[in-house]
């Protein structure tokens, strides 16, 4: 277990990180640029990580899990699954325009460091993301509410369009992310659902 300051330790390092990814991007990323963001020694990274690769997963799982305290209480309050995936996407995007820098990061981890060969936590959290949909239109289709359709295609189309809005928003700050978020709301359970000549 760690104690007290090597945890305030691993979060300084990790926000140092998640700051020039954001700024920076992947390449420019070295653990000198962010121990110099830190205001600490690289050799202190290193003490904590055993190099880049550990540093930029402890990166990704801490905006994966800040993400998902968000998120989760959000669709828990609905009642079925056309209010679960509105309130995924939205709050998806509510998430990115509170945590700006956070979701920049982890977009260029994504981008640059993920792919057929990648890190297995980049993998295994685009397959979460694409099960958790799958499941909640599976439900959808079993209920009625939702029409038949690929689930896989879908759930797919819809982490790629929260995906676009990170890329709209980091090129266009003006763009207005709750109005983004509705839109897509609308077109996708618009899309899915069940109509009387289905």
């Amino acid at each position: 277990m760690k104690s007290f300051i090597e945890e305030a330790r691993h979060k300084q390092i990790v926000g140092a990180a998640i700051a020039v990814l954001a700024r920076e991007g992947y390449a420019r990323a070295t653990l000198s640029r962010i121990a110099k963001e830190a205001g600490i020694s690289k050799s202190i990274i290193t003490y904590h990580f055993s190099g880049k690769d550990e540093m930029f997963e402890a990166v990704y799982r801490h905006v994966e899990n800040s993400a998902g305290a968000y998120i989760t209480p959000h669709m828990e309050v609905e009642a079925d699954p056309s209010g679960m995936i509105a309130a995924y996407i939205r709050n998806q995007i509510g998430y990115m325009k509170d945590h700006r820098d956070e979701l920049l990061a982890i977009g260029h981890l994504a981008m640059s460091h993920g792919g057929e060969n990648g890190p297995e936590y980049i993998a295994a959290s685009a397959r979460e993301e694409i099960t958790l949909l799958d499941d909640l239109m599976a439900t959808g289709q079993k209920r009625g509410i939702f029409r038949d359709f690929d689930r896989r295609v879908m759930a797919a189309a819809i982490s790629k369009a929260i995906e676009s809005a990170l890329t709209e928003w980091a090129w266009q700050p003006e763009t207005d992310l709750d109005a983004y978020g509705e839109e897509l709301v609308a077109l996708f359970l618009r899309g899915m659902e069940r109509r009387n000549d289905d």
